[in-house]
This record gives structure tokens, sequence and C-alpha cells, in this order.
């Protein structure tokens, strides 16, 4: 009798072993595909999330005005440098053509640099100036830069321009460019300046600034500046609220 139960005794432990190996597998396996369905998503999760600030960062950089003063640092290779992305393409190639014809006239190399905003405390002539000695230009160059924000231009010419003066290059920078540029039609803007700078550079004369009349001239231009800072806001909010969702 002692002998049976002690065979059901060893018969149930062994019984009892195995059911207990069979849970703790069992437990082990659940823990095991838990961990990695969990790891998946984070890993997944956290690489939509790279992606995402990566993006975001890239664009953040390149929209940053230091970004694009930096990149200004070096001669570029093209005539037209349009930082501010509000050139359009045919402006772009429309000004390029004018400009290699007009080096054939004159033997002079004329920049183009659309910016959205300026430096500190420079004014668009001082910048066109800065930029002329950065890349250390010739007496016949000449730099036009249009800052958009402001809806101006500055021009900095060599010593050895001489159809240019102080008085036709304010002129350009303070009527010509703005007459557009204050209704953010930068490509048209910048059309008009080279028009009127080539035919100078070109001894041509000077045709002048626009004189087309426009009505509460003034006001449209605070609006149309008002309404882009509200649609920059606009953006950013939506970046924000995106950050937050992503993380």
């Amino acid at each position: 009798f002692i002998s049976l139960n002690l065979c059901r005794f060893n018969g149930f432990k062994k019984n009892f072993s195995i059911e207990s190996k069979l849970k703790n597998d069992t437990n082990s396996n659940s823990i095991n595909k838990f961990f990695m369905k969990n790891t998946q998503t984070f890993l997944s999760s956290n690489k939509k999330t790279k992606e995402f600030l990566s993006v975001f960062l890239s664009f953040s950089i390149l929209g940053n005005p230091l970004f694009a003063y930096a990149s200004l640092d070096t001669k570029p290779s093209s005539k037209v440098i349009d930082e501010s992305g509000s050139l359009t393409n045919s402006s772009i190639n429309y000004i390029e053509k004018s400009l290699s014809k007009l080096k054939e006239i004159s033997g002079g190399e004329v920049y183009f640099v659309s910016i959205r905003s300026l430096p500190y405390e420079k004014t668009p002539q001082e910048y066109a100036k800065d930029l002329f000695q950065k890349w250390n230009l010739g007496e016949k160059d000449v730099v036009v830069v249009l800052a958009n924000k402001i809806a101006k231009a500055g021009i900095y010419f060599g010593t050895e321009v001489k159809t240019l003066n102080e008085t036709s290059a304010k002129s350009i920078g303070e009527e010509t460019y703005p007459f557009n540029a204050r209704e953010e039609q930068y490509g048209s803007a910048a059309i008009d300046v080279n028009n009127r700078l080539v035919s100078i550079l070109s001894n041509k004369g000077d045709p002048g600034p626009p004189n087309v009349n426009r009505n509460n001239n003034n006001s449209s231009n605070f609006k149309s500046a008002k309404k882009t800072e509200e649609q920059r806001s606009k953006y950013i909010a939506i970046i924000v609220i995106l950050l937050v969702i992503a993380f």
C-alpha cells in the first residue's frame, strides 16, 4: 500500500512538473511575443518620429535666415541667387539670359540676390556692399539685393561702372522694385529691376521708375505684409501640433 501510494505520488509529481513546465513555456512564449510586438511597434513609431523630425529640421534650417546668410559667404556660380524661393523659373531664366548678353557689352558681372529678410540692422545697400566685398568682385561688377520682407532693393557697384550713379541705384531700390514687390509679385519686381538696370548699364539711358498710380497704395502694402505673417503663424502652429502628436 505504501509502495503504491509512493508510485502515485511520484506520478503526480511528474505530471505536476510537466504541467508547470508547459505553463512556464507558454508564459515565456507569450512574454517573448509581447516583447517582440511592442519592440517592433516602438521601433516603427520611433522611425517615423525620426523621419518626421528629420524633415522638420531640414525645413527649419533651410528656412532660417542665418542659414541663407551663411550660404552666401562664398561667391556663387549662378548670376541669380534665389535664397527666398520666391522667384519663378521663368523670371530666373529671363534675368540670366539678359545678364549674359549684358556681359558681352559691359564686360562686367551682375549678381541678383533674392532674400526674404536682411541681417540684423542692415539695409539692402549695406548688404549688397558686404556681398561685393566677400566675393572679391571686380570694379566693373554689380550686386543687386532684393529684400522681400521690406519690399526694397539695394545696389552696390564697382568704380569702373560709369553709366550707373547713386541716384538711379536708389530709385531702382526704392521705386522700381517695391512697385510689384509690395503686391508680393517678386518675379515681376525682379524683372522690372533687371530691365531698368540693363538699360542703364548698356548705355541706353534710364527709363525711370514705374509711373502708374495705385489707389490706397500704402494701406494695401500693410495688408499684404500682415497677411503673410498670419499665414506663417498658421504654419508654425500646425508644425507644433504635429510634433506633439508624434511624441
